[in-house]
């Protein structure tokens, strides 16, 4: 049985400040992220409110271009170097769309995220823009 460690317990109190959010903490890359919140507030010599500190902290993390996203079953966000991406758009493949059956799933929402992918220097001087789609089935489950 594993060791639950002060980490862990943070980042559980993070998975439950960011579904408040309409995000999550559970994609790959999230883990990095969460470290890195965890070193950040244990450098401010761990605040007593660890909830508050969170929400505070995670305020303008989880950007969306318009609307938060409306997920069909657990909230998906993903992550790109480590850090939140910026949800873009969303859309659901009509069951109309009988022409498309046999290339594509129908009833499927799609998620669309945005960032930056940084290149060579941690300056951030080169980069590009990397996107990224998550996508939940009619009864809510997620791929990416």
């Amino acid at each position: 049985m594993s060791e639950l460690t002060d980490f862990h317990v943070f980042w559980g109190a993070a998975i439950e400040v960011a579904q408040k959010h309409s995000a999550s903490l559970e994609a790959d890359g999230a883990e990095d992220f969460a470290q890195t919140l965890y070193e950040e507030y244990l450098g401010q010599e761990a605040p007593k409110n660890k909830k508050k500190w969170l929400t505070e902290r995670l305020e303008n993390e989880f950007l969306a271009l318009d609307a938060k996203p409306e997920w069909v079953g657990e909230p998906a966000w993903l992550y790109h170097q480590g850090k939140p991406m910026v949800f873009l758009h969303q859309f659901r493949v009509p069951e109309s769309a009988q022409h498309l059956k046999e290339k594509i799933s129908l009833g499927d929402t799609l998620y669309v995220f945005g960032s930056r992918n940084i290149m060579g220097s941690p300056s951030g001087d080169s980069w590009s823009t990397v996107y990224k789609t998550a996508v939940q089935s009619f009864e809510g489950d997620t791929t990416y």
